[in-house]
């Protein structure tokens, strides 16, 4: 005990404590401003400043990326900072190490289901396949997207019905809401009609519409003549729109048309096209 009392008198052995405090405050210290400068960097990669040329992504989507990221680099880096201040301690982290790899592993093997919900919703947010409010089909359902998240997309369907969809299953999706969509009415004309009568008339309908919606982005026209029937031609109307109002604009051009079409006294074919006149039968 003598000799311990003696060697803690010893200057070497209060330098070598001190020495070992600097390692440590300097790990801890190196540790942290490590975090603050990979936090700094992540932020600055997703949600860059005005004019910044780095790559910029929808504010809510960039927000959870960064905080998926802060939260990866931060766990890492308190690990190493663990291992680091161990092996000050003369402690073998060796083994904490091997335990680590395989706890992975096992963990990797026996959630691979739950990892690739993960890694496929990382991608689908950071490509921005589709975000919460669009209208998209996946698979056989189709709804408005309620909540992203990493693990799971839920959509609502027209019916109201809630649907829970691992992002890992998520193999086609169809986007309703990017960019245009397209309306189109097929319209009957009976052979004895006057064609130049009925296009003419045809115009002057997409001309009111066209005005009268601001749904429409641009036309609507007429394309002409696309089909021939027993009875009837078909002339086809098209026309650009905001996403989700095709629908709108359709019934509206069907309305304008069966009005103008019977002010006109523009004959019925004996079969009516049940696209512009739907509550006819087959005659």
């Amino acid at each position: 005990m003598e000799v311990h009392v003696e060697q803690l008198l010893t200057p070497d052995f209060w330098l070598g404590i001190a020495i070992k405090f600097i390692r440590i405050a300097a790990i801890a210290i190196g540790g942290f401003m490590v975090l603050k400068f990979t936090n700094l960097m992540v932020g600055q990669f997703f949600i860059p400043k005005p004019g910044s040329k780095t790559l910029y992504l929808e504010e809510k989507r960039a927000r959870t990326l960064t905080s998926l990221l802060h939260s990866v680099i931060r766990y890492t880096i308190y690990f190493i900072i663990l291992v680091m201040l161990l092996q000050e301690f003369k402690i073998d982290t060796t083994s904490i190490v091997a335990g680590a790899g395989i706890i992975g592993l096992a963990l990797g093997v026996g959630a691979q289901s739950l990892i690739k919900d993960f890694v496929t919703g990382f991608f689908i947010i950071l490509e921005d396949h589709y975000g919460v409010g669009d209208y998209i089909a996946i698979g056989d359902m189709a709804g408005t997207v309620e909540e992203l998240g990493f693990r799971v997309t839920k959509l609502r369907d027209g019916n109201g019905i809630l649907h829970i969809i691992p992002n890992g299953s998520v193999a086609k999706v169809s986007n309703y809401t990017r960019g245009h969509m397209q309306a189109t009415v097929n319209v009957p004309v009976p052979y004895e009609a006057d064609i130049d009568q009925v296009l003419t008339l045809l115009d002057q309908i997409c001309v009111t519409v066209g005005h009268s919606l601001p749904e429409v982005l641009e036309g609507p026209s007429v394309l002409g003549v696309v089909e021939f029937k027993a009875g009837e031609v078909v002339i086809r109307i098209i026309a650009k729109t905001v996403p989700l109002q095709q629908v709108k604009v359709e019934t509206m051009l069907r309305r304008v048309i069966k009005e103008k079409f019977a002010a006109a006294k523009i004959p019925s074919p004996q079969y009516v096209h049940p696209a512009v006149f739907p509550e006819s039968k087959n005659g």
